[in-house]
């Protein structure tokens, strides 16, 4: 009887002593759920702050200079607009008015950030070829004063609650003509376009043209892709660079091909991490 009463005794402590355990084990717990933890905190903060700087492509620094990039011929490939989403940084795509595809592609990009739109008319070529044929989506010398109004109005009635501005597609001979390039600035400057002169001959006269006449206007510095070798091309966007840091900014023209799309991709975070800051064209035309 005596060892049946020892043993209900010591069974009895030992669950007393595990009763014990587990109310301090609550009461531990119940203490770390309170316990702020300004370490992790902090954690958080630290991976939160690059996120918040990688969205800003434009950047805060220029130190090397402002690039805008603009890509011609845009209109043939609906899928430009994938390829685009992979470029982050600002860019501005000029449409041909009558490509397959171009009305589509401006209401797709039309306000979407860090993409601007220019309307890529066709101007009359000093010479032509099978390459550079003329269409009629050209405006030419011989066209009278009605007619190319017409023709302007036609294109911005499509595209004007979408575009920024206009350059030229080709028009070496038409852009050397005074009377003809005064006709289409006054038209852009009704509408309130800028101009951006593709300078494809040096006696283009456009851009001197439009500051005289008060249109808001800027040339391009270099072509990015005469030729297609992406070599060529990284080539052409090192030298944009050091345009931009001799000058302070600089316009680069390419064209929607799947060969500049992809050095683009490539090639522009590490400029953007050399310093350089890439804009729309509107951010650095005068």
């Amino acid at each position: 009887m005596k060892k049946f009463i020892n043993k209900r005794g010591s069974g009895l402590l030992i669950l007393f002593l595990i009763f014990l355990i587990l109310l301090t084990c609550l009461f531990i717990i119940e203490q770390i759920k309170k316990k702020p933890y300004p370490e992790k905190i902090v954690t958080e903060k630290k991976i939160i702050a690059p996120e918040k700087k990688e969205i800003s492509y434009e950047g805060t620094s220029s130190k090397k200079g402002k690039i805008a990039i603009i890509l011609d011929d845009v209109g043939w490939n609906p899928d430009i607009t994938v390829h685009i989403k992979r470029i982050q940084v600002p860019l501005t795509l000029a449409i041909l008015p009558d490509s397959p595809f171009g009305l589509r592609i401006a209401k797709n990009l039309s306000g979407k950030q860090n993409i601007e739109l220019l309307l890529h008319i066709p101007l009359e070529p000093e010479r032509t070829d099978s390459d550079t044929s003329i269409s009629g989506s050209f405006l030419t010398v011989s066209m009278d004063d009605d007619e190319i109004k017409n023709r302007i109005d036609e294109y911005f009635e499509k595209f004007g609650p979408y575009i920024v501005g206009i350059n030229n597609h080709m028009g070496s001979k038409f852009t050397q003509n005074q009377e003809k390039m005064d006709l289409l600035l006054k038209e852009i400057k009704e509408k309130k376009l800028i101009y951006v002169d593709s300078l494809t001959t040096q006696k283009s006269i456009g851009y001197s043209e439009a500051k005289k006449i008060g249109v808001r206007s800027i040339k391009r510095d270099i072509f990015l892709d005469n030729s297609s070798e992406p070599e060529e091309i990284v080539q052409g966007l090192l030298m944009a660079g050091k345009i931009a840091k001799k000058k302070g900014s600089a316009v680069a023209i390419g064209h929607a091909r799947a060969n500049t799309l992809k050095v683009l991709e490539e090639k522009l975070p590490e400029m953007l991490k050399e310093g350089y800051s890439f804009v729309s064209i509107t951010q650095i035309t005068r």
